[in-house]
């Protein structure tokens, strides 16, 4: 298989683990403002950022 194949399903597996323990994350937390706000969507930014790193460089 390609690399560059395998390193776009990797990356989409990764983001799709990883945003849907988020929104959970989300949904399931009490209300609060910094983690509603800063913290859940901060990481999610982070991740969508390492996702684009595991395509472009590899592992």
């Amino acid at each position: 298989m390609n690399t560059r194949i395998l390193h776009l399903i990797l990356s989409l597996g990764y983001l799709g683990v990883s945003w849907t323990l988020l929104l959970w994350l989300h949904f399931t937390t009490q209300p609060n403002l910094f983690a509603h706000f800063i913290a859940i969507p901060s990481l999610l930014l982070f991740s969508a950022y390492s996702a684009h790193q595991i395509i472009r460089r590899g592992l």
